[in-house]
């Protein structure tokens, strides 16, 4: 009983706040790096876009293939509190 509790917390309960603290983050950097990669389980391909924030984080997000071009290297952007997925910056910030 107890085994099958912890299993619920571990897989249920935990990636939600994990997510929840990720979403509630608000920071600014620059894209260093798009990857693409192939799942040959699907005819799919997982979308990752690598970012380093102002203080030399680095942070790796899984976006849609659809949003990869959103993103350019080299680029800044700011990822505001209570958003999915940083926006780009205009020039004169």
């Amino acid at each position: 009983m107890i085994d099958g509790l912890i299993e619920f917390l571990i897989y249920t309960i935990l990636p939600y706040y994990k997510k929840k603290k990720k979403r509630e983050e608000e920071w600014y950097g620059v894209v260093e790096e798009k990857k693409v990669k192939s799942d040959y389980s699907v005819s799919k391909y997982k979308c990752y876009v690598i970012f380093r924030k102002d203080d030399g984080q680095k942070i790796k997000m899984k976006i849609n293939e659809e949003d990869l071009n959103k993103y350019e290297e080299g680029k800044r952007y700011h990822k505001r509190s209570g958003e999915d997925f940083p926006e780009a910056i205009s020039e004169g910030y």
